[in-house]
């Protein structure tokens, strides 16, 4: 009615708008099992099927991913995983090179199933971002650090990991995520990277190479490690990202010794005039 206030959009209308309809976990399925080439993006985050029937619905998504070629991005949030889930999905990950990033934060994926996770990582090519962050009831440990740094014996692909770890050892880690960065940096800009590998890891192949540089869009240009880890005294520290390679650190092309000495140079501020003198005492008649 044209005097409702309501207006009727036709279809062309609405896909101009570019209006998108969540996937139902049902459908989601379908197409992955499909490789369908359209679903590039797979995002079941909420999703309330899953919430309720993850047991069911997990190991057929997972017999889906596992043969799939498209799909790069998976986001699995607040979809009630525990770690027979991570199981399956470990599974799929182990033969899946095309998938680069994977959600599954706030879930409820303990030590066990980050274990599986990292299992499949040991000869998994393609994940390049995992989110494991805020998972309930659950706190990642010692076992779990040592599950990860066992996977970097073979893994150079993974850039990042969304997490929070509690361990002193957690440093062990950020250097292997750090090695995997530069050698991530060595690829994109052609140059030899062979000193990096680790004993008896070959180079990644060059369909792999080409493949990871058109799915590096579905993780942040500069991967790094985000993690937290637990201070003696109990308080939160946020890990700090790792270093530029050896590269200079700079800010938009100016370098460090000329900041500082552009700051040295700079002229002194004027001293502060003193504050006026308090007023006299007010006499009484």
């Amino acid at each position: 009615s044209p005097h409702s206030g309501c207006r009727l959009l036709r279809l062309p209308t609405l896909l101009a708008m570019k209006i998108q309809v969540k996937l139902t976990a049902t459908a989601a399925i379908e197409r992955l099992k499909a490789d369908d080439p359209e679903l590039v993006s797979c995002d079941l985050s909420n999703n309330a099927v899953l919430q309720m029937k993850a047991s069911d619905m997990i190991p057929r998504l997972a017999d889906a991913l596992a043969g799939n070629s498209h799909c790069r991005e998976l986001n699995l949030t607040a979809c009630n995983l525990d770690d027979a889930c991570c199981e399956k999905l470990a599974a799929a990950l182990a033969g899946n090179h095309h998938l680069a990033s994977l959600v599954l934060e706030g879930n409820r994926c303990g030590n066990e199933g980050a274990t599986h996770i990292a299992s499949a990582l040991r000869t998994n090519r393609g994940l390049m971002m995992l989110n494991l962050l805020n998972q309930k009831g659950s706190r990642f440990g010692d076992s779990t650090l040592a599950a990860f740094t066992g996977a970097f014996d073979s893994n150079i692909t993974l850039l990042k990991i969304i997490w929070r770890l509690e361990s002193r050892q957690s440093f062990r880690l950020n250097k292997l995520l750090v090695r995997n960065n530069e050698i991530d940096r060595r690829i994109a800009s052609g140059r030899d990277y062979s000193d990096l590998l680790p004993e008896g890891v070959a180079p990644l192949a060059p369909a792999l190479v080409t493949r990871r540089s058109t799915a590096s869009s579905f993780i942040s240009p500069r991967a790094h490690l985000l993690q937290r880890t637990s201070s003696a005294d109990g308080a939160d520290k946020a890990a700090p990202p790792p270093p530029s390679s050896g590269a200079a650190i700079a800010s938009a092309g100016v370098s460090v010794r000329e900041r500082v000495a552009a700051r040295q140079e700079a002229p002194s501020p004027p001293p502060r005039a003193p504050p006026p003198p308090p007023p006299p005492p007010l006499r009484q008649a």
